[in-house]
């Protein structure tokens, strides 16, 4: 019997039929593998090359430390709790820096050097849990080349460590309501901890943190739950021996901040309002500036949604309490720099519903104001023209190096005296420069309070008087030379750094303190 092949075929639907040639079968295509890089794996590398850079920039620049550079260097010479001005963590990672690589200007600043990319990518975590990988990696590199780390990022200050461990408990917090892990909440408070520990403005995490845990029902559990109490106790345990130390001394650093910000009501300054706002985009640099506008409008029509308003938490206030106290006094510009790692968040994240150009040109604007800033001197050698003061962002940290080296033979000549000064300028400056010299430094310090840390360090006491001083004023000191039995004026030092620029200061011997009145 024969089958009817024709009749028993399958019928397939005719767009589904074979062709009797095979070789017209369309072959799936292979997939090429991508030749570009992870973007956790490309930050890592940018930030890595960014640092390469700033090492290299720094011995170009032709500067030695800023006046708060030096302090800190003095500070770390003798590691405590606590210091005049501000808290010790500063002091503990230059001494750290230094007791391994020396007292040279890259082992100064390399806390600086290397927590501005640490906290970039923390930013980066940040950013991916708040919404993507790609959200994540703009907002890091966006950070990485701010203005305001770029400037920053040159120095080293109570700032780097400051907006690193901010980072670091604005994610662990994240983590810690989410998932209620201990080791979230240990990690959120030893973040809180060393936050204040290195600047106070820390404190004002707690105020940001709490208010977006009110706005919703559900984060309003987290109040009620043990991790938060401990991560708080914590926190006050670190922060514990600063208090003692400020307690033993009177609260130095508690006047110093009253002084600066004026709560006493004793202000005698016009508030800084336009100039602090300036300063904020400036920061942020333009592009980024407009965007984080962009994104706190977009935060405020999508407020339901938690990351907005985990953001808008951690911008606003701490943005509007500083702005409020420019109003009235006086507000430095970086006195807000916590404000602006959510912000650059914003800005990415508004920039992200535009096309990529956009971030890149924002990004772009940043890079050309770096190289700028950086280069500044050599783009004026290129055309000929020299650095002169007035254009010079970088001229005070420039010339102490020249200014000790004239002061150098006069201590020579008088190897028993001690270094007798009035300014704290002058005493960082002098006391880093001169640090080869192990010579005994006093401060004057006439006052009932200290007025710096010198004057609460290492002041000029009755006890002293047996002992010659050599005293190095900018002024002409002649109430502090009535003071003493003796005087004689030794010289008139003077050092020319740049057009527009000079250094003076007047040095004297002096025999027979009398007292200070």
């Amino acid at each position: 019997m024969k089958t009817n092949l024709n009749a028993t075929a399958t019928k397939w639907p005719e767009s589904q039929i074979l062709p009797n040639d095979w070789t017209h079968v369309p072959r799936p295509q292979k997939k090429r593998p991508s030749t570009s890089l992870p973007q956790p794996i490309l930050l890592l590398g940018l930030l890595v090359l960014l640092t390469l850079y700033r090492f290299w920039v720094i011995p170009r620049l032709g500067v030695t430390l800023y006046i708060d550079e030096a302090q800190y260097w003095t500070w770390a010479q003798a590691p405590d709790w606590g210091y005049f001005s501000k808290p010790p963590v500063i002091a503990w990672l230059i001494w750290l820096s230094t007791s391994l690589f020396g007292n040279g200007l890259l082992a100064i600043k390399l806390p600086s050097l290397l927590l501005y990319p640490a906290t970039a990518w923390l930013l980066y975590l940040l950013g991916k849990q708040l919404f993507d990988v790609r959200i994540g990696f703009r907002a890091g590199l966006a950070y990485a080349l701010m203005p305001l780390v770029a400037a920053l990022g040159m120095a080293v200050s109570t700032d780097a460590p400051l907006l690193f461990f901010w980072t670091a408990a604005m994610l662990c917090l994240l983590r810690a309501v989410e998932h209620d892990h201990w080791l979230d909440w240990l990690l959120l408070g030893a973040a809180l901890g060393l936050g204040i520990m290195s600047k106070y403005t820390m404190a004002a995490f707690g105020a940001s943190a709490l208010l977006y845990l009110l706005l919703d029902r559900q984060r309003r559990h987290a109040l009620t739950r043990p991790g938060l109490w401990c991560a708080i106790a914590l926190a006050l345990l670190i922060v514990l021996p600063n208090i003692i130390w400020n307690w033993s001394h009177d609260f130095p650093t508690l006047r110093h901040t009253a002084d600066i910000t004026h709560v006493d009501g004793g202000n005698d300054k016009r508030g800084n309002i336009i100039e602090f706002i300036l300063a904020q985009i400036g920061s942020l640099g333009p592009g980024f500036a407009i965007a984080f506008a962009g994104g706190v409008l977009l935060a405020f029509k999508r407020l339901r949604k938690p990351r907005y308003q985990f953001l808008l938490c951690f911008a606003l206030p701490l943005l509007g309490l500083v702005s409020l106290q420019a109003l009235r006094a006086e507000a430095n510009g970086n006195w807000a720099a916590p404000a602006l790692l959510p912000a650059v968040i914003l800005a990415c994240a508004w920039l992200g519903r535009l096309r990529l150009r956009w971030w890149g040109i924002a990004l772009a604007l940043n890079v050309i104001i770096m190289l700028v800033a950086y280069h500044q001197q050599d783009i004026l050698q290129l055309f000929g023209k020299p650095m002169v003061a007035r254009i010079d962002p970088l001229k005070r940290a420039r010339g102490w190096e020249q200014l000790a080296a004239e002061i150098r033979p006069i201590l020579d000549a008088n190897p028993q005296a001690i270094v007798l000064t009035e300014d704290r300028t002058i005493s960082a400056h002098l006391l880093y420069q001169l640090r080869d010299m192990k010579r005994d430094f006093a401060a004057w310090a006439p006052l009932e309070h200290p007025q710096d840390h010198y004057q609460l360090s290492m002041p000029l006491l009755e006890s002293h008087n047996p002992r010659t001083f050599i005293l190095i004023s900018p002024s002409q000191a002649q109430q502090i030379s009535a003071r003493f039995a003796q005087q004689e004026a030794l010289a008139q030092v003077s050092v020319e750094i740049e057009p527009g620029l000079r250094r003076e200061l007047g040095v004297w011997r002096l025999k027979g303190f009398l007292g200070y009145r």
